[in-house]
């Protein structure tokens, strides 16, 4: 990361007391704006914009709206630094969605919103191989009745530009099942049948590299031992469980569709260490990493 220039969007009060209680020796300087970082030569790794407010007083561990509205502003003004082109990627760190409201989809969806992006979509890219979730944050009866064949087209259609966009020159994508032994031809569901194999169907005959759907109990592992490049889950937690326990701390989340490179650990808030000084930084690290190589990637 020698050659990155990072800008941390935070607010002074709150940066101020971290250096006080943990101490870290920080080459760093505040700007007014992430488009003064540009114009500075010889700048510092670690570069600070204030985005307004104060979480000097917030507690350490204790979700409140504060806290909450605080990281939504960090957020507004990351996402405006990289609209604006004053900025390649943003890094997010975990936010409570409980802190800020019960209506926040998440992280994802706000910089979407943002960007005005029609498509786009949740992956996570570990060392060994790549998931895209086709649902996200939704009860997972409601996320079945979502899965249709023409989505599922658009969908791998979109991954496979994606991964051209970042030039990979591997994509053999793999389509989970939904149901055991992704229906045992109809026997533990048809979904497989009805939905997902037309749409592999249609994406193969255009040219993609895409199989399925395969059987999610041993897909997975089939994908880590190098068979896919990326695999296509259906809901949440079907792509996160292989994800975590294979790359934990190691596997980064991308969003894919954004005009920007945008990381983030795959992980969520730890409250329970919060303020203590022994959370674990390998994720942030790991994302931060993704980014750079992505940005450089793309040119």
């Amino acid at each position: 990361m020698s050659n990155a220039r990072c800008i941390l969007f935070t607010d002074r009060g709150g940066f101020e007391r971290h250096v006080e209680r943990f101490k870290p020796t920080l080459n760093c300087r505040w700007i007014a704006s992430a488009a003064e970082a540009s114009d500075v030569p010889n700048a510092p790794f670690l570069q600070l914009v204030d985005a307004g407010g104060d979480s000097s007083a917030i507690t350490w561990g204790e979700r409140s709206r504060h806290a909450g509205k605080l990281a939504v502003s960090y957020l507004e003004a990351a996402s405006a630094a990289a609209l604006g082109h004053h900025i390649d990627a943003i890094v997010t760190a975990p936010v409570s969605k409980e802190s800020i409201s019960p209506h926040f989809k998440g992280q994802t969806d706000f910089l979407a919103e943002r960007a005005g992006c029609t498509q786009y979509a949740m992956s996570f890219f570990a060392p060994t191989f790549k998931v895209v979730l086709a649902t996200v944050h939704l009860p997972l009866r409601e996320a079945l009745e979502r899965i249709t064949s023409t989505g599922y087209l658009d969908l791998i259609r979109f991954v496979d530009d994606q991964l051209r966009r970042f030039r990979f020159t591997d994509r053999r994508i793999a389509i989970a099942g939904i149901n055991p032994h992704a229906g045992e031809g109809g026997m533990f569901g048809r979904e497989e049948l009805d939905v997902l194999s037309h749409a592999v169907k249609q994406a193969s005959s255009e040219g993609i590299s895409v199989s399925g759907p395969h059987s999610a109990d041993s897909l997975y592992y089939r994908a880590h031992t190098g068979e896919f490049d990326v695999v296509i889950a259906p809901y949440h937690d079907q792509g996160l469980i292989p994800v975590k326990l294979i790359a934990h701390g190691s596997a980064t989340n991308v969003t894919l569709g954004l005009p920007y490179v945008r990381t983030s650990p795959d992980h969520g808030t730890a409250f329970s260490i919060a303020g203590q000084g022994v959370a674990d930084a390998s994720g942030m690290t790991a994302a931060l990493t993704c980014a750079i190589d992505l940005v450089r990637k793309i040119g």
